[in-house]
């Protein structure tokens, strides 16, 4: 039964059971790490997703969504998510799961040197943030063949052009406007293809913004005494248990 479906007094009998505990709906603004400085709107809000937002992103005729993005989609004013540099749509994520279901998160882990199962109790509040600062595109000199290159950090719309690296080296012209002044895309593309290791490593880095937005890595110290790396994935699990 939708709520439009009930009586005056008995929608005042739910406000009465809820009391101030009834779904939040209030947008509060974000500071992205870009700061909004490539987008048409200098403000980002977002509110805490609730029920209804879950019910619908997980529903059969959704599931061919991006759940991610489908999720932040419902709960963001200012702009739209495809636009979003994908270090501030991994940011905004985090967020949401904060003002949703709080900043604590618990993940299971394996040891890598002695198999031991464990269990990662996680504050999302100590992970690092990093703005990205100065200029789009990035100007990045190649050290090997000593030319100048323009970088554009890639937006959600072209999440489909990283989804593994065989498709990545494949589109790495997509995100390079221009490469020792030179723009045509046929040229960029076939310069990708030569260029040596050094060099499209260095690219490679800039496009997956390493260094730039959440840090979302922590060290890991097991019983056994090996110390690992852990990466606090994006998954549909990382808003809660269901």
């Amino acid at each position: 039964m939708e709520n439009s479906n009930l009586t005056p007094e008995q929608l005042a009998a739910v406000h009465s059971i809820l009391g101030d505990k009834k779904e939040n709906m209030e947008y509060i603004e974000v500071e992205v790490p870009t700061k909004c400085k490539w987008y048409e709107t200098d403000s980002i809000t977002i509110r805490p997703f609730t029920f209804r937002d879950e019910k619908a992103v997980l529903s059969p005729i959704n599931k061919n969504k991006n759940f991610m993005n489908y999720i932040l989609e419902r709960c963001i004013k200012g702009i739209d998510v495809d636009s979003l540099f994908l270090i501030d749509r991994n940011y905004l994520i985090y967020k949401l799961k904060e003002i949703s279901t709080g900043s604590e998160i618990n993940m299971g882990i394996t040891c890598e040197m002695c198999s031991r199962e464990g269990n990662l109790e996680i504050d999302l509040n100590i992970l690092k943030v990093n703005n990205l600062e100065g200029e789009i595109p990035i100007t990045l000199k190649l050290e090997e063949i000593n030319k100048e290159i323009k970088i554009f950090p890639p937006r959600v719309r072209q999440e489909e052009y990283l989804l593994n690296f065989d498709i990545l080296c494949k589109n790495i012209w997509r995100f390079i406007p221009e490469v020792d002044g030179i723009k045509e895309s046929a040229v960029i593309s076939a310069v990708m293809d030569r260029l040596p290791i050094k060099d499209m490593h260095s690219i490679l880095k800039i496009i997956g913004m390493q260094g730039y937005g959440l840090q979302n890595e922590i060290n890991y110290l097991c019983g056994c005494g090996a110390e690992q790396v852990v990466e606090i994935p994006l998954t549909e699990n990382f808003f809660g248990d269901s």
